[in-house]
């Protein structure tokens, strides 16, 4: 196997070691002395590089260190970046493998570690049916039929059972070993046969039991290949993607963590919620990152966070506290191209408002205006309204761009610049788009040009909905 590593110290990353001592050693057949090999444990999707090493005089690389190492999966990667996988335990760190650089499993074996005895067992093990999997896999394109792919897909589904039960063997045999704990989770949760009939109760069975058989009171378990992937998966896949049920979960996920004691699954678990909510494209998905700056960062349930993040946070939650989707739109009031009439939004009795910030001289609104002029020309009727602010100072300039291009909806300015709009908002860049309801809460915020015509109609069947006899 190999691999390009992309090695790593994460800013809150804790200690690298705890009390104790280790000695680690590799009789690696086919290097010689000199050779160097790496030690380095898995932290989420990174890899974090523990030491380097000669092969010595006697063949062996020894890693060695008075303090013990943090439990988990390492690698041992080998000079040509070919590597394979051990478990280093919480206690018992005195302990020896001897591979090849074939890597074979068939080739090493362990002495001093019953975890590492049953790692390499079960390796040998899936050799066979991982071997049979990927034949079948690269032979499901080739299927000219139905029946073939239905066959391949039986097939594969019986190899996956068949190493299913050795990892069950393994973990009714040994469950106090970290093998067990790695292995737990990989196993599929079973859905009660009562539940399959009903979508509906096997998704809430699933999504509750998700967590089940993941150990988290154990920090180890955040140094496994397996963490990573289960959380991205609950996230972005179990959980419905809007903030409201998004929230929630996290706060849940997050207290179970924080309550078994596993203080650097808690970080990370808070601090990649934080990067992957704030960097979404999804339509309102800020809110989850409002909620975890002000209930996490800003009440000290982040001990990690430097001085500079926490006055971020708290400059962010203070500029966004009000326009945060669920929330009613601040008021303004607002002047046309005449400068005589005057608009309040909260006054626009529209079963849809949509608040555009926006500027002639803007590219992406150059782009994007005529998207919605489109859409506004057709469902105005309809029930939608646009309330277009200008953001520039080129005056002229946004009213000969309104006359030449048609621009029906409401056109306005801040022409004695009297209105805290810009700060309500956060207004500093351009375009931004509000989708308000009747009652001018906001409902969606920023979705792409393309896409407002949709849910302008979709909000306005809800309207409907709402308002029928």
């Amino acid at each position: 196997m190999r691999i390009s590593l992309a090695f790593i110290v994460l800013l809150f990353t804790s200690i690298s070691t705890c009390f104790g001592q280790y000695d680690i050693r590799f009789k690696v057949n086919g290097l010689t002395q000199g050779d160097e090999c790496i030690l380095a444990h898995y932290y989420a999707d990174k890899n974090k590089v523990i030491d380097t090493v000669a092969i010595n005089q006697n063949g062996f690389a020894v890693f060695q260190g008075e303090e013990k190492l943090l439990h988990g999966v390492y690698i041992l990667v080998l000079p040509k970046k070919t590597y394979i996988e051990l478990i280093v335990p919480k206690e018992d760190q005195e302990f020896t493998i001897e591979l090849d650089t074939t890597l074979s499993p068939h080739a090493k074996s362990a002495t001093g570690s019953l975890d590492n005895q049953l790692f390499i067992e079960f390796d040998r093990y899936s050799v066979g049916p991982g071997s049979k999997k990927r034949q079948l896999i690269k032979d499901y394109p080739k299927c000219q039929d139905d029946s073939c792919k239905a066959r391949i897909r039986k097939e594969v589904d019986d190899l996956d059972k068949e190493i299913d039960v050795k990892r069950k063997e393994i973990i009714d045999n040994y469950p106090n070993t970290f093998t067990a704990k790695l292995f737990k989770p990989i196993l599929e949760i079973e859905v009660p046969d009562s539940l399959k009939s009903d979508n509906a109760k096997a998704y809430m069975y699933y999504k509750k039991h998700f967590w089940d058989n993941f150990d988290l009171t154990d920090d180890g378990m955040l140094r496994t290949p397996i963490f990573q992937g289960k959380l991205e998966y609950y996230i972005t896949k179990v959980i419905l993607q809007k903030p409201d049920t998004l929230i929630p979960a996290i706060d849940d996920l997050c207290s179970k963590i924080e309550a078994g004691g596993a203080t650097e699954m808690y970080k990370y678990v808070v601090w990649w919620n934080t990067n992957h909510h704030e960097e979404s494209d999804r339509i309102c998905m800020d809110k989850v990152l409002y909620h975890l700056a002000e209930n996490y960062y800003l009440k000290g349930k982040c001990e990690w966070a430097d001085s500079s993040t926490i006055a971020n946070m708290t400059d962010y939650v203070k500029k966004a506290e009000r326009i945060q989707c669920g929330l009613v739109a601040p008021n303004m009031t607002l002047v046309d191209t005449t400068y005589l009439r005057k608009y309040e939004l909260h006054k626009i009795n529209k079963p849809v408002t949509i608040v555009v910030f926006w500027s002639h001289t803007c590219g992406h609104c150059k782009e994007e205006i005529p998207v919605l002029k489109e859409m506004y020309d057709t469902l105005k009727q309809k029930g939608i309204e646009i309330y277009a602010v200008y953001t520039g100072s080129d005056v002229d300039g946004w009213k000969e761009y309104i006359r030449k291009n048609n621009l029906t909806w409401i056109n306005l300015v801040d022409a004695y610049n009297n209105s805290t709009y810009k700060k309500d908002y956060n207004q500093v860049k351009t375009p931004e788009v509000f989708m308000l309801d009747e009652n001018k809460t906001i409902r969606y915020k920023n979705p792409p040009a393309e896409n407002v015509g949709k849910i302008a109609e979709m909000m306005l069947e809800e309207y409907g909905k709402r308002h029928a006899d």
